[in-house]
């Protein structure tokens, strides 16, 4: 979430989907390259904390995504129990384990992104965060 031109985009991916991040709030603008035919996840704006603090904040919560020009549908997370694994001073929980919490946010899951290269654009507030980060992506072209 601290990259600031998306030189670690690669880093830690599943093989199922490829994850892009987000930020902690102001703007980004990242490159990153994408394999053929993989799923692209990635929160507009997401959060962590109770039930209620991870509800209060997703009922503010504002989003909006570009694919190019192409408007992209924006999913409600609703608060979910989840497990943060840390090292310590990690910028989400600040310490070393597991921490039980709740996850919720604005997300959105696109299916594989046709080949070629495009330019992602995400933006999002919810109280007095505003996250605007572009991503322009290039796609392996092949197999979709």
């Amino acid at each position: 979430m601290s990259d600031t031109d998306g030189r670690f985009c690669a880093e830690n991916q599943p093989a199922d989907a490829w994850y892009l991040a987000g930020t902690f709030g102001g703007k980004a603008e990242r490159r990153c390259a994408v394999p053929a035919g993989r799923p692209v996840v990635f929160p507009v704006v997401n959060f962590t904390g109770t039930k209620a603090e991870c509800a209060a904040k997703l009922a503010e919560a504002q989003g909006k995504v570009l694919l190019d020009t192409a408007t992209v549908m924006v999913e409600r997370m609703e608060p979910t129990a989840i497990e943060i694994k840390g090292v310590e001073g990690n910028p989400v929980t600040g310490k070393a384990g597991t921490v039980k919490t709740y996850g919720c946010g604005l997300w959105v899951r696109l299916g594989p992104v046709p080949g070629g290269t495009g330019t992602l654009s995400i933006d999002g507030t919810a109280g007095s965060l505003s996250v605007a980060v572009t991503y322009e992506l290039e796609v392996a072209k092949g197999q979709v």
